[in-house]
């Protein structure tokens, strides 16, 4: 499955070198264009995730041994289902209403082909991420006293890239574990190196207290280790 985003992809050495040489005016014909942001890394690159519009175009190939699919949309607080027709390929998701994002949020997106008898012939995965700042200027705050450091909403949008240090560069693959003090410890894998995990503190049943989270990328060396501090009124973040 594959999303539309506001970014222009080009793949290829020849493609890259054209682009470079079209923004730069070195074409021929002195033809110049408006610098555009390129992604040709899309296996390290949160961009490829993340939603920039209200309205998101869903596409896909249809399953040949298919006779219907079902989409199900899972996102921090709920789920959505519909169901797909023969031969459908694409379908126009709306994330939220108005012009921007009130909450941050992490969607995970399943398409299941089922076949004449109800079997299962296929399944399309996709994870996208919806976060308000990628809808207008982010507020920075070099005030660390500020108690806006330390407070955030009941679920907690963390995102992770292997391209954050020259030690986990190579990675493929990450993993996030989040141990509560005197209390469960949840290791959770993701298949790719460089994505969003979306934590449903409130929803799984978490509750309130101090947790100790832990973020590695297997097979190669460094860590990232983070406290928190839960408490009704928000969270409050100790980093070490």
């Amino acid at each position: 499955m594959k999303t539309s985003q506001r970014w222009v992809f080009v793949t290829g050495v020849a493609a890259v070198l054209s682009a470079a040489t079209i923004v730069r005016g070195d074409g021929t014909g002195g033809a110049t264009s408006a610098p555009i942001l390129v992604d040709t890394a899309p296996s390290h690159n949160r961009h490829w995730s993340t939603v920039f519009t209200n309205e998101v175009p869903l596409q896909w190939n249809w399953n040949a041994a298919a006779t219907r699919a079902v989409l199900a949309i899972t996102g921090m607080s709920g789920m959505f289902v519909t169901n797909c027709t023969a031969a459908t390929s694409n379908c126009v998701w709306r994330v939220f209403d108005g012009a921007a994002p009130s909450t941050d949020g992490v969607y995970d997106l399943a398409l299941t082909f089922y076949g004449d008898d109800d079997s299962v012939v296929g399944v399309l995965t996709s994870r996208l991420a919806v976060l308000k700042a990628a809808f207008g200027q982010d507020e920075v705050n070099t005030d660390t006293s500020d108690t806006k450091w330390a407070t955030v909403g009941t679920d907690a949008v963390i995102p992770y890239d292997a391209t954050w240090t020259t030690g986990t560069v190579d990675a493929v693959s990450g993993r996030l574990v989040i141990a509560k003090v005197n209390g469960a410890t949840q290791t959770n894998t993701m298949a790719d190196a460089s994505g969003y995990f979306g934590w449903k503190r409130r929803i799984d049943g978490w509750g309130y207290g101090t947790f100790d989270l832990a973020l590695t990328f297997p097979e190669t060396e460094g860590e990232w280790d983070a406290t928190l501090v839960c408490v009704p009124d928000g969270t409050m973040i100790l980093m070490r």
